[in-house]
């Protein structure tokens, strides 16, 4: 997430150390989830560079965006299996996810963060949407300047994206209110929005939703300029019954290279959850400029 604070880069780092320290311990996946056992067996069928079973277990719309934020689809990511074999690699802190029809896995592997979205089809679990997040080092997960003139149209009031179901209009004004939770920081309603286990994972690192609204109420007290949310270019969704991908191409609000947003929503409890949201930086990319110059051209 890219809503930030008036405070300096040293407490900045100090507090995402502080936060590393305070992160909870990874749980064990769930030998029996059938979702989990298909993913070891397109683990498996890659490594001996099976394409029929792998194949098999990549839905047609599948896509894989690697850490430098290279985007491939299913067709892609067969005709290099040893590529995708080889992202399985060293894999630790693993977790898995359930929800309803979808079921997503994370953990580490390599110099990165990984998630990994499965779908329920009736020809069983299907790989949806894999997204690898490089590990940085000495990052700090929040900006250092806001101006007092900043405005929030996108994504806090309108996105570039028309919605196709009831779930996709409810799930995008939800965003669009979490955003604006987030721009002017207003951590109690901003919470009963976001599933207690979530991780927000960007190249700065991995919070949890304890530390998000920490950060929040901080930003609250201190009465600090926070910056706009972060604009989004395009965006699509797909609904799964209880359970929704958003995935998204976003600007950074300050400039720069544009990411890739993968984000998991849940209905539970009456309402649309937030459940998983990871980001990845398209370094191929040609960088986007300041929101604000935008304005003036």
């Amino acid at each position: 997430m890219k809503h930030l604070a008036k405070f300096s880069v040293a407490a900045a780092i100090a507090w995402l150390g502080i936060l590393a320290a305070l992160a909870p311990p990874a749980t064990a996946a769930t030998d029996n989830s059938a979702a989990l056992q298909a993913d070891r067996k397109c683990l498996s069928a890659a490594t001996a560079g099976n394409k029929q079973i792998a194949g098999g277990l990549l839905a047609a719309d599948f896509e894989w965006t690697d850490a430098a934020g290279k985007t491939r689809s299913k067709a892609e990511t067969l005709r290099d299996l040893s590529a995708f074999a080889a992202n399985y690699e060293k894999e630790t802190g693993v977790r898995q996810f359930a929800y309803d029809q979808l079921e997503v896995v994370t953990g580490i592997h390599h110099n990165a963060r990984f998630m990994r979205v499965w779908v329920k089809r009736p020809v069983g679990w299907q790989a949806f949407a894999f997204i690898d997040t490089p590990i940085s080092r000495g990052t700090a997960p929040f900006a250092t300047t806001a101006s007092a003139a900043e405005d929030c149209e996108n994504p806090c009031r309108t996105l570039p994206f028309t919605p196709k179901t009831a779930a996709d209009k409810e799930i995008a004004g939800l965003l669009m209110r979490l955003k604006m939770d987030e721009w002017h920081p207003n951590p109690e309603d901003w919470s009963p929005y976001v599933l207690d286990g979530v991780d927000y994972v960007t190249s700065a690192g991995a919070l949890s939703k304890a530390h998000r609204v920490a950060h929040l109420e901080q930003e609250k007290k201190s009465g600090a300029v926070i910056l706009p949310g972060d604009p989004v270019i395009s965006m699509r969704m797909a609904d799964f019954g209880q359970s929704a991908v958003m995935i998204s191409l976003i600007a950074p609000y300050s400039g720069g290279k544009p990411y890739y947003s993968l984000r998991v929503w849940t209905y539970k409890d009456g309402r649309w959850q937030l459940a998983n949201s990871q980001q990845t930086t398209i370094e191929a990319a040609k960088p986007v400029p300041p929101a604000a110059a935008k304005k003036t051209h």
